[in-house]
């Protein structure tokens, strides 16, 4: 996760104006599926500048939020942009290793990072571990079910040294179930002309 780390404290100043409608793609895919009373606890792994808490908070300003980040950079811009809301709290460090309370959270996101993760059978877990029961988990991500899919992870493979791999939904749909999760629905949806993403909400029995 050291690179993953690197690169986004490098991107961490430009990442919102160079990616302005990808993040409102991605953050409005994560939203579709909530029905919240505004009073709950929520999770946001991978929370870069605190784009989805910003866009949550708009829409029901009572919520607690915890955010994770590795990237120091991209959370000083999250605290800054989130500064006005004592509630959302935000942590720095691998996922996995960071400290948080089992069966406390009502819905925990994945946002366009779970390609990073080394080890998605010990994030899965973990994100069980943390959700209430009943609680639901909003995925995210790139896929490999579309040409360009295959293309770009073949590509960033190569390229990237923080990538790891992008999924195809069935392969995703495989270990959140041996994870233990109950797949609620799914759906793939453009961003811009030809990319194509997928959302998965599942949920913890």
């Amino acid at each position: 996760m050291k690179s993953v780390r690197r690169k986004y404290n490098i991107l961490a100043g430009l990442y919102d104006r160079i990616w302005p409608g990808y993040i409102r793609k991605t953050v409005a895919a994560a939203m579709e599926p909530l029905r919240l009373q505004g009073g709950e606890t929520l999770l946001d792994i991978g929370c870069g500048t605190g784009a989805l808490e910003k866009t949550l908070v708009e829409k029901w300003p009572s919520l607690k939020i915890v955010g994770v980040d590795i990237s120091d950079d991209m959370l000083r811009r999250a605290q800054k942009k989130m500064a006005a809301f004592p509630d959302i709290v935000f942590k720095q460090g691998d996922f996995v290793e960071t400290p948080l309370e089992k069966n406390c959270f009502d819905i925990a996101f994945s946002l366009s990072n779970f390609h990073y993760f080394a080890n998605p059978e010990a994030v899965l877990q973990k994100v069980a571990s943390l959700l209430k029961p009943g609680g639901l988990f909003i995925l995210v991500d790139w896929n490999r079910d579309s040409f360009q899919g295959k293309l770009y992870n073949w590509y960033m493979d190569k390229a990237d040294p923080s990538f790891v791999k992008s999924y195809t939904l069935n392969e995703m749909k495989t270990l959140l179930e041996k994870a233990g999760f109950r797949l609620q629905n799914n759906h793939f949806f453009k961003v811009g002309l030809r990319w194509r993403m997928m959302q998965i909400v599942s949920q913890k029995p």
